[in-house]
């Protein structure tokens, strides 16, 4: 048995669409709410005219028929008190159809029965209970409910002398009961309401065309000029402007987007400037990088060549210390000159980096070995502060013991009369963070910009690639590598390198 699956309903999905068309017009989403807003104004507005019309006609009309039936009061108690009580149901038949908007004309007994009246359907009927209780001429509703008619019941009053004949307290001689006619007021009514609602659709046509034309004049087609240019902006044109000139709050809008447009030209202009430069020097740099690593190696051979024979020429010199002592410094000098050769070859062609989980406590401590021994017998304190538990690292060890040990041997070197070095680890957000500090006398501030520089150096025996292959090799680990001079003299040199994570052990090219 196949499964029954709900089918779309065509016409809800076509209300939906269109509804999330208008919902992503401002014009729509505007007007909308405009237009149900003037239908209301104007439908409440036509309405109360209507109504307070039709009771300024009713009332005016109420008082004509009371007037009417106090006149057809006083004829009735005219005939009666004449002896000619026959002649009322003429009076009766001829006063309805007369422009009075009189229905029915009725005489009701003090007993409470109809005794004459001009329709032969209500003699002898009881249509009203408790007559006692019209004293006056008083307008009520008809009996049956009718909201087309009202009736007024006005009594008919006897003289004392009749009262007194007849034997009784009551001066009452019966009412008169008049129905009277709404339809006249209600076709006022209607045709006032006809003719307001045939003006109200006018003004409301005319009031959206209005608002239409405002909305679109004043936001809607300035909203569209700004979203062209917006997007000739986006697809590369920063030369567009937006501002036409308006006082409004649009063109605030369109004069803080062209002082946008104008900043990321500056900037644009910037940065294809710095970069032109950069790569000029990249280029420069990569010309005298091949240079120089083509001299490296027709140096280094030769500089062997001659680090032996200096050696010979030492065994056979050694009984003269005058020339043992020159060739002596020649030696050094062939060792330090082959150092810097094989220090150039290493910026120039870095080894492949082997990137593993590494423990940077464990790199630092085979560092302060080595460290130790190079301290020995100077006036160098080293106080280490590693932290017990710190998470791994993602490095090639060797290198990063490169990077340590250049640090911290420049910090000793910077420390030539003694003091303090100072190494400490702490864990980061998702990184290790470890901090080298000496308590020499600091970097001066005119060269710190120049640190990291290759082949910057400040030290007669140095040859200034120490920082810049530990800033390389930082880097390309991910890493960050910068220092601070703090106010009090020292330099601290920051490591920061990212925590090691499962499976990312690989190897690249450095």
């Amino acid at each position: 048995m196949m499964a029954a699956f709900p089918r779309t309903n065509p016409r809800m999905n076509l209300l939906e669409r269109a509804f999330r068309r208008l919902d992503s017009s401002i014009r729509a989403r505007i007007l909308l709410p405009t237009a149900l807003l003037y239908a209301v104004t104007l439908a409440a507005m036509a309405a109360a005219a209507v109504h307070m019309y039709g009771a300024d006609i009713e009332r005016g009309r109420r008082e004509r028929a009371e007037v009417f039936t106090g006149m057809v009061a006083g004829g009735v108690s005219n005939i009666m008190l004449a002896g000619r009580p026959h002649e009322v149901p003429l009076l009766l038949d001829t006063l309805p159809g007369h422009g009075n908007d009189l229905v029915v004309a009725s005489l009701v007994s003090p007993t409470g029965n109809v005794s004459a009246s001009s329709s032969p359907r209500l003699l002898g009927t009881v249509p009203w209970r408790d007559l006692q209780r019209f004293d006056k001429s008083t307008v009520v509703a008809t009996p049956g409910g009718n909201e087309t008619e009202y009736a007024i019941i006005h009594p008919i009053m006897n003289s004392e002398s009749c009262a007194r004949c007849h034997g009784t307290q009551s001066r009452v001689n019966g009412w008169l009961d008049l129905r009277f006619t709404r339809a006249p007021v209600l076709q006022a009514q209607a045709q006032l309401a006809k003719t307001l609602s045939l003006s109200a659709a006018a003004a409301f046509v005319v009031l959206m065309t209005i608002t239409l034309w405002l909305l679109g004049r004043e936001a809607v087609t300035p909203l569209q000029r700004l979203v062209t240019v917006m997007r000739r902006a986006e697809a590369g044109d920063l030369t567009v402007r937006a501002d036409e000139g308006r006082p409004d709050e649009l063109g605030i809008a369109t004069r803080g987007f062209d002082a946008t447009l104008a900043a990321l030209r500056r900037s644009q202009a910037e940065l294809e400037a710095f970069y032109r430069e950069r790569m000029v020097r990249a280029d420069r740099f990569a010309a005298v990088g091949e240079i120089a690593t083509g001299l490296a190696h027709e140096i280094k051979n030769p500089l062997a060549g001659l680090s032996g024979a200096l050696e010979l020429l030492a065994e056979d010199l050694a009984n003269d210390p005058r020339q043992a002592e020159i060739v002596g410094e020649m030696r050094h000098q062939v060792a330090r000159l082959t150092h810097t050769m094989e220090s150039l070859l290493s910026f120039a062609r870095p080894a492949r980096a082997k990137l593993r989980a590494t423990d940077v406590n464990g790199s630092l401590e085979k560092v302060l070995f080595l460290v130790n021994q190079q301290c020995r017998g100077g006036n160098v304190t080293i106080q280490p502060r590693l932290a017990e538990t710190l998470p791994a690292v993602l490095a090639d060890p060797f290198q990063l013991e490169q990077v340590f040990l250049n640090i911290c041997l420049n910090a000793i070197q910077a420390m030539a009369g003694g003091g303090t070095l100072g190494i400490a680890t702490r864990a980061g957000d998702g990184n290790v963070v470890v901090e080298i500090e000496d308590s020499g006398p600091g970097i001066p501030s005119d060269l710190r910009a120049q640190v990291f520089k290759p082949f910057f150096t400040t030290k007669r025996e140095g040859n200034g690639l120490g920082l810049a292959i530990s800033a390389r090799i930082v880097a390309e680990h991910g890493g960050h590598i910068g220092y601070r001079c703090p106010p009090s003299g020292g330099t601290i040199f920051t490591v920061t390198l990212q925590q090691a994570r499962p499976g990312r052990q690989t190897e690249h090219a450095a």
